[in-house]
């Protein structure tokens, strides 16, 4: 995977980097909703994925952005020329695997080897491929059941981890519209609040207006 590497001393971030990046839990999380009627009824009338679109207009919008990019790698900072997606796939013993799903900018291309992904990785039923290691992904979870208010995500801090951690939830109804939980938790040396709302907004006006299923 490309990337290139950043002069940190050159860079606009460099004091909020040295500092957040001392600290032993350097991650912020962030819960909010989204309105996701517009795609749930898309996908619907088409005949798609709702999970499988919202994922990739989820990696579609971070590929657009530097900040979820970047990374924390051999002492410094790097930004991905792209990256892509690692999500958690339920299997029938209602165990769980994770399913790796490799970023196309066209949405048709990137349903279509999401759908293999998924279908192999149902019939290897191996927790990993052997791209858990990578740095450019975004890692992905999806808890249908429940609309959480509230996420917290397990940490090994033995690792030296930058990688955004993005969770969506069970969607409800509310005044006539479909909303779904997300959380969004990310490293704080690489990232403020200000991107989280950039990211949310670009998403929403995305899903909001979902061309992309047909293009």
């Amino acid at each position: 995977m490309n990337y290139r590497k950043l002069n940190l001393e050159n860079w606009h971030r460099r004091d909020q980097y040295k500092f957040f990046k001392q600290y032993d839990n350097p991650f912020f999380n962030i819960c909010s909703t989204i309105d996701v009627s517009d795609l749930l009824l898309s996908t619907q009338s088409l005949n798609l994925s709702f999970s499988s679109s919202l994922l990739y207009a989820s990696i579609d919008t971070a590929n657009k952005m530097d900040e979820f990019k970047s990374r924390i790698k051999d002492g410094g900072v790097v930004i991905y020329d792209s990256i892509y997606a690692g999500s958690t796939i339920l299997n029938d013993d209602e165990t769980f695997n994770f399913c790796y799903f490799d970023y196309f900018s066209k949405f048709s291309d990137f349903i279509n080897n999401a759908n293999k992904q998924i279908e192999l990785n149902k019939q290897g039923k191996q927790l990993f491929d052997g791209r858990n290691n990578d740095l450019g992904i975004i890692h992905y979870s999806v808890i249908p059941w429940i609309s959480f208010s509230s996420f917290s995500h397990p940490r090994n801090y033995a690792t030296n981890d930058s990688i955004p951690k993005i969770v969506f939830g069970k969607y409800y109804e509310n005044n006539g519209r479909t909303m779904l939980p997300v959380s969004i938790e990310v490293h704080h040396a690489l990232m403020d609040g200000f991107h989280l709302g950039q990211y949310l907004e670009k998403l929403q006006k995305k899903i909001s207006n979902p061309i992309f299923l047909t293009v």
